[in-house]
Order: C-alpha cells, then sequence, then structure tokens
C-alpha cells in the first residue's frame, strides 16, 4: 500500500470495510425525512412561477423517494428548473444555505457577497442541466460527470451537488436503482479515505469512475446496487440514516 495508506487510482479494488459490510448485510432501509425552510426558497426563487408552483406543493419533509418522484415529474412535463430545485432542497438539507447557493447557481453571479436575488436567470444553466440529465440516461453515470465536470460545467454547482441531481434524474426504476449515479460529495470522499484508504478527488472524473468500480464491486457482494452501498457509507459517515 503506498505512503500514508492510501490506494492509488487503479489499484485492486480492496475488501469492504468491516463497519460497512455489517451494514450491507443488514435489509436496506429508506433514508428519514427532513424538515426544510419553505418561505427562505420562495423568497430566493420569487420570480420563476413553475418553482413557486412546486415548492408550494412539496410536503413539509421531504426524502429521497418524495423528491424522486418530483423530479421525474417535471422533467417528464419538460420544466427543468422546478425539478432541479427540490433536488437542491434535498441536498442542502436543513443547513439553511441551500436558497442562496441556489439562487447562485441559477444567477450565474461572480459577486457572491452582493445579494442575487433580483439578477436574472442565465438561461445556459438550464441547458446545461437539462444536458447533464440527458446524458446520464443515455449514456450512464460516468459520461454524465465527465460532462458536468468539465465542458458542461455551471458555475457554483460542484459535484457534491450536480452528482444529487445526475441522482435524481437517473433513479428511474426506483430509489436503489441500479443504474441510478451515486452521489459523492463530501462526507463519502471523507469516509472512503478514513475507512477503505481510499483518495478520491470529486473534481476528477477518474475518481469517480473508481468510485463506480468500487461501489459496483462492494455491492455485488452483498447484493447491493451501488446507490445502496452510497446511503449506506453516508449513514456511517453522518449518522444520518
Amino acid at each position: 500500500m503506498p505512503l500514508g495508506g492510501i490506494r492509488k487510482t487503479g489499484s485492486m479494488t480492496p475488501d469492504v470495510p468491516p463497519l460497512l459490510e455489517g451494514l450491507l448485510g443488514e435489509e436496506p432501509k429508506p433514508q428519514k425525512s427532513f424538515p426544510w425552510h419553505r418561505d427562505k426558497w420562495r423568497k430566493e426563487l420569487h420570480d420563476l412561477a413553475d418553482v413557486l408552483e412546486i415548492l408550494d406543493k412539496l410536503p413539509d419533509r421531504v426524502d429521497r423517494q418524495s423528491t424522486r418522484d418530483v423530479v421525474l415529474h417535471e422533467l417528464a412535463q419538460g420544466r427543468v428548473l422546478s425539478a432541479f430545485v427540490p433536488a437542491m432542497i434535498w441536498g442542502w438539507g436543513t443547513t439553511g444555505l441551500g436558497p442562496l447557493r441556489t439562487r447562485w447557481v441559477l444567477t450565474q453571479t461572480d459577486d457572491r457577497s452582493a445579494p442575487a436575488r433580483h439578477l436574472p436567470i442565465d438561461a445556459s444553466v438550464v441547458e446545461r442541466l437539462e444536458a447533464g440529465s440527458r446524458k446520464v440516461r443515455e449514456n450512464g453515470p460516468l459520461d454524465a460527470f465527465r460532462l458536468m465536470n468539465n465542458d458542461g460545467r455551471i458555475k457554483h454547482l460542484g459535484p457534491s451537488y450536480f452528482t444529487k441531481w445526475l441522482y435524481f434524474c437517473s433513479s428511474l426504476q426506483g430509489p436503489d436503482d441500479a443504474n441510478a449515479a451515486p452521489i459523492l460529495d463530501k462526507q463519502i470522499v471523507r469516509w472512503m479515505r478514513e475507512n477503505a484508504f481510499i483518495r478520491l478527488n470529486p473534481n476528477k472524473s477518474a475518481s469517480y469512475a473508481e468510485y463506480l468500480e468500487t461501489l459496483g464491486v462492494w455491492g455485488e457482494r452483498h447484493g447491493r446496487t451501488p446507490v445502496q452501498v452510497e446511503k449506506a457509507i453516508f449513514s456511517l459517515a453522518t449518522g444520518r440514516g
């Protein structure tokens, strides 16, 4: 093993870490729901009629299943932004940061120290989100990641959050869809480094490829999909089921 106990990309997939192996051996459980700040989201997205309509329809507590249902329904109707915003509501959780950060994404503002609430929406964001959703369905998670990490990059929307978008767009057969794009965020990166000695760089497509391969191998050993493995890792990393 290389210096510091950290495995390099391309090495043989390691055994499943014991804590994760124990969790994968249990019956999978849906992630818990949590509350969100409806008024704060409405205030930041005041100028988007379709989005406001969806915000009013969302339940007071959201989870993967309810968010997936909304995202896929809105995409089927051709409403990209009203699909994207629920994904970000779920993605940002209870931090309170989501409304402002999402407004930054939608306006592509350069000055994050100034209010973005009254800046216009950048049309290129819609185009790039739609391209990502189409790519993940047609070509799979890795090609979609590569697109949104390079030519299709959206300012202020890093891998921790665009993989959430790709996940919801590709979970066509249910929240644990075997073909859905697994989320790769900072908590998972840290857990993989500390427990599996795998150093992932979320800004590199090669790291996401390694992540996909690892989740696939670990999941196959336990009859779990890559997304189910991702959820188990997140639970161990955060203590949140």
